[in-house]
């Protein structure tokens, strides 16, 4: 069969000025290219994953790994920030081998498949949505010169006319896909890491439990996995992790749901087979404050949980309604003081720019910050991705830039009617002192480092590398 090269590529391209942060940042593999290649090998076709956005490689070396043994086919996982990369990789190989046939999918071309195509010509072909059934039946009809029209969830060119078929239905049985092609992946997982200090002891290794997010909130882009919540079995996700840990010695899990904790039966059972199961495994996952209880919080920590990350998104409840998410301030501050009590460690997600923030409302998100246990904080600037509701109120509007290589959520893309761009960047220096440079985090952190040698190792690399750049 022939060979498919799956790439993950960059947000954007690593400098040298910027090595040094390497050791900080977390980078661990995309799932989504792991589920692929375990597909396809499974299919058949010989695979390589090149991880250049984890691994850091630069234009020149992902193009080299890639043309390594040029593949007939390439894969670009393809986020809004990182489709421009994935287009200038795409144009890259095109050129020395003519023969490979370029396919994109992700998030971004599954939301703007039309604009996407039209703009990036260097794209043969690509997938919406779900990738594990409807790649393998497309690359099956480019191998038989079939026509791909006839290919669900397919993207292809006819002339100067660019088709998109209707989209297959979701893939009901989760426990049907094979397990994640770790093994495919260079050096895993010596070189991938979770973020600096959200982990106690590695190595550690991303995993997904659930598929789908029933919330309507409208900054959160749901057109990949739909808004039907689906789960792995209990059994499925319990040998997956024992392979993990006797394979790679894996200490850490990442989940990446959506809603790890949306349904709570499916959850009980999870962590009762994970607390029994004397793996020796932690966890970090994400969650809805209105999601959990102190019974359930009690049997998390049990069953491993070591830090839990909830979306709050702000301290102005006018701003969380506008936004449907669905919650009140108090249960994210009952939520946050339950889960400290149970011993899991409180993360608090927060953005900043909606359209209707103020110099007050500022105040209210940071007020609520200070006043809440929280153990860290993460900090970012509202985004109207594609395929988000808030995206399709604001398109074209002159308070919203739209520069997809910009949209990763750390630059100030939205202007607030009641503020300037340089407010929101004031207030988000403002946000992160105020919280950081405090002696409760502080302490915290160095209980870490203290008890975590891998965290200290890290911080050793990073300062290291930092005063060799000077």
């Amino acid at each position: 069969m022939n060979s498919v090269v799956l790439v993950n590529p960059p947000y954007s391209f690593w400098s040298p000025e910027k090595n040094w942060l390497r050791p900080f940042i977390g980078n661990l593999p995309s799932l989504g290219l792991l589920s692929l290649a375990a597909v396809l090998r499974r299919a058949g076709y010989r695979v390589r994953i090149v991880e250049s956005a984890s691994l850091g490689l630069s234009f020149d070396r992902t193009v080299e790994e890639i043309l390594r043994e040029p593949p007939r086919y390439l894969g670009l996982s393809c986020t809004t920030a990182s489709v421009e990369n994935a287009a200038a990789i795409a144009r890259a190989v095109k050129e020395k081998s003519p023969r490979t046939l370029v396919l994109a999918g992700g998030p971004h071309v599954t939301a703007l498949p039309g604009e996407t195509f039209e703009r990036f010509p260097a794209f043969d072909f690509g997938i919406l949505g779900e990738g594990e059934a409807a790649l393998p039946d497309l690359l099956e009809a480019l191998e038989g010169e079939q026509d791909p029209g006839r290919v669900e969830s397919a993207i292809y060119r006819r002339g100067d006319e660019i088709r998109a078929n209707p989209r297959r239905r979701l893939i009901e049985n989760l426990d049907t896909l094979p397990f994640p092609a770790f093994d495919l992946l260079p050096h895993f997982p010596r070189a991938y890491r979770a973020p600096f200090l959200n982990y106690r002891k590695g190595p550690a290794a991303p995993l997904i439990s659930s598929r789908g997010c029933p919330q309507t909130c409208t900054f959160c882009d749901r057109s990949v996995f739909g808004n039907r919540y689906r789960y792995f079995s209990e059994e499925y996700l319990g040998e997956l992790i024992s392979s993990l840990r006797r394979a790679y010695g894996v200490r850490h899990l990442v989940f990446t749901d959506d809603q790890f904790a949306a349904f709570r039966p499916r959850l009980v059972r999870l962590c009762e087979k994970l607390a029994r199961g004397g793996l020796d495994v932690q966890w970090n996952c994400d969650a809805r404050v209105d999601s959990v209880d102190p019974e359930l919080l009690r049997l998390m920590k049990r069953a491993g949980c070591w830090m839990i990350s909830y979306g709050i998104e702000s301290g102005s409840q006018q701003i969380l309604d506008r936004i449907q998410k669905g919650i009140s301030l108090e249960e994210a501050e009952r939520a946050i003081r339950w889960t400290k009590e149970a011993g899991i460690r409180a993360k608090g997600l927060f953005m900043i720019g909606y359209p209707q923030e103020t110099a007050e409302t500022l105040e209210q998100t940071l007020d609520f910050i200070l006043r809440s246990p929280l153990d860290e904080i993460n900090l970012s600037f509202l985004t109207p991705y594609p395929g988000t509701e808030l995206y399709r109120q604001l398109k074209g509007a002159s308070e919203f830039s739209e520069e997809w290589g910009r949209m990763n959520a750390l630059n100030s893309l939205l202007r607030p009617a009641a503020l300037s761009r340089e407010d929101l960047e004031r207030a988000y220096g403002k946000i992160l002192r105020r919280f950081y440079l405090r002696s409760g985090p502080t302490q915290s952190y160095l209980g870490i480092l203290l008890r975590s040698p891998q965290n200290l190792s890290r911080l050793a690399e990073g300062l290291g590398r930092r005063l060799v750049r000077r």
